[in-house]
């Protein structure tokens, strides 16, 4: 009985310690999940008033909705730019820096310094760099005699554009988690490929990618998560134009909402997204899986 006893109390004790952190999940994740869940199936104002049940006629109403079908079209095209660039810009640069200098140090820092700023900042700075009429980037390319366009209002290189300040604010965050898995390498696999007279290409595709698989495959999956939830750069920029071509699906979460305020197509669409993350991400652990069996 004593042992029963003991055995309870550090159960009790355990418990005590994860109270907190359930409690806080419990009240800012799953109830406002249930409640997007029960609330999708109603009609309803942004004052939460004029409760009326529909059943899936939101759903109905989003999926017939070419907006959304656009909004999602431009979310995977941001989400394929974004990650692969994303990626492999962090992964050369992580190798390149790899080397403990001073000059090293350094070039950490510079590259990490984006990641510490806000979003709209950046995004804001950028767009004012690139501005058609004041910005400093055409500014130099009338003064070369190089043709100048208005990128963030053309529906070509909108969307590139968002791409590009998405990779220059978040790549640094991805390269530190990939700098430490380098870190972590023993240094007497490479001694020993370079014995064997393995060449650069060969080391890196052979002994680094390998060992740092487990960690390529954690950062590839929380940025295809972010990369779908994209909103920020594209609200400050572009508010999703020109002609649609740079609303996501959040903007059209955010218009729904708060705009044309139909909170019933919102909620939808945002539990849409959550499926579509989900599903992503699941076949994403799974690939993630066979690709460390394989190695």
């Amino acid at each position: 009985m004593k042992w029963k006893a003991l055995a309870w109390n550090k159960s009790a004790v355990g418990y005590l310690f994860i109270l907190p952190s359930v409690a806080v999940m419990t009240l800012f994740v799953i109830v406002p999940l249930l409640f997007s869940l029960l609330s999708s199936l109603y009609s309803f104002d942004i004052m939460l008033q004029n409760f009326k049940f529909i059943g899936l006629d939101n759903f109905h109403t989003v999926l017939d909705d070419d907006r959304f079908w656009n909004s999602l079209k431009n979310t995977v095209y941001f989400v394929c730019g974004n990650v692969p660039l994303q990626i492999v810009i962090s992964i050369l640069v992580a190798v390149a820096i790899n080397k403990k200098s001073r000059l090293n140090i350094v070039f950490r820092t510079v590259y990490f310094l984006p990641v510490v700023c806000s979003m709209t900042i950046v995004a804001m700075a950028i767009q004012m760099m690139f501005d058609f009429n004041i910005g400093i980037v055409p500014a130099l390319l009338r003064e070369w005699g190089l043709p100048v366009v208005d990128v963030f209002n053309d529906p070509t290189w909108a969307m590139p554009a968002i791409i590009l300040i998405s990779v220059y604010k978040s790549f640094g965050f991805t390269m530190i988690i990939l700098l430490a898995a380098l870190q972590g390498v023993p240094e007497s696999l490479y001694e020993a490929a370079e014995i064997d007279g393995a060449g650069r290409a060969a080391t890196f595709f052979r002994i680094t990618l390998p060992s740092i698989a487990p960690s390529i495959a954690f950062v590839v999956i929380t940025s295809i998560i972010g990369s779908f939830q994209v909103f920020d750069q594209v609200y400050v920029t572009t508010k999703g134009g020109p002609m649609f071509k740079t609303e996501t699906i959040v903007q059209y979460v955010y218009d729904k909402a708060f705009v044309t305020n139909e909170m019933g197509p919102a909620i939808a669409s945002a539990i849409l997204l959550f499926i579509i993350i989900l599903i992503v991400t699941l076949a994403n652990l799974r690939i993630g899986r066979k690709s460390e069996q394989n190695f």
